[in-house]
């Protein structure tokens, strides 16, 4: 029996190879739904059919008062998965990112650093960092991490808590270097804010909260990450093979 395929699958089929090969750039708005209506000459609801489809694809977002907006298929190779031991924010954020600040303090011994650390340290430094879709100027971050630092490893690693560039240049980059593991651990947590006297991270919806802790050749961690990542500018992918 010849069958044909339903319209919204065609208008589907269409728009995902458009965008595919760029003809609908990263960030932009599809054309109204009236004007893509008018080109498939279908109904609105055959049209959201195809809409619905593009959106569970992870083609495009539906922004209420923006219209559709293609996501940017540079996210192909930022998104992959967090079985190697990497900044996991660059892991799983579908646009390129960066470090717009990063502030800290120190705090001492606690219920929850205790919590954290089995040799109980006397102190930690806590460092907050506000993260920015690159090329974006504004104060309201789009990804946020706490991260808490024993005072031991600062001296073991003889980092300067003075010299800023040295502090960041080890949560970014030497501690991923000289681990030998991580353990990240996945939830998520609704609307979290932050702010501080340059930035906000306010997540409209829901963020993936993961907290990540770092090995060197111990059990104890050498520092835990706490990452906020919005669900619709964050994916997860988790890849597992079969052991022989």
């Amino acid at each position: 029996m010849n069958q044909s395929k339903p319209k919204f699958l065609n208008i589907y089929n269409t728009l995902y190879e458009e965008i595919r090969l760029g003809k609908f750039s990263g960030g932009k708005a599809l054309p109204t739904e009236k004007s893509l209506c008018e080109r498939f000459n279908v109904s609105r609801m055959t049209l959201r059919q195809a809409i619905k489809l593009l959106v569970e694809d992870n083609m495009i977002e539906s922004i209420r008062g923006k219209g559709h907006i293609v996501i940017s298929q540079i996210k192909k190779y930022h998104t992959s998965s967090v079985n190697s031991l990497q900044h996991p924010l660059h892991q799983t954020a579908r646009f390129p990112m960066k470090l717009g600040s990063l502030n800290y303090r120190v705090d001492l011994q606690s219920d929850y650093t205790n919590h954290l650390f089995k040799n109980h340290p006397t102190a930690v430094i806590a460092i907050e960092r506000y993260y920015f879709e690159e090329n974006k100027n504004s104060t309201k971050a789009d990804a946020f991490c706490f991260t808490f630092l024993p005072i031991d490893i600062v001296e073991t690693y003889q980092i300067n808590t003075q010299n800023h560039s040295q502090m960041k240049q080890f949560v970014e980059n030497t501690i991923y270097q000289s681990a030998t593991k991580s353990d990240l651990k996945f939830s998520s947590t609704k609307t979290p804010t932050f702010s501080n006297q340059q930035h906000v991270f306010e997540a409209r919806l829901s963020c993936w909260l993961v907290v990540e802790s770092i090995y060197g050749n111990q059990d104890i961690p050498i520092l835990v990450n706490k990452w906020y990542l919005p669900q619709e500018d964050f994916e997860i992918i988790v890849s597992r093979m079969r052991q022989e």
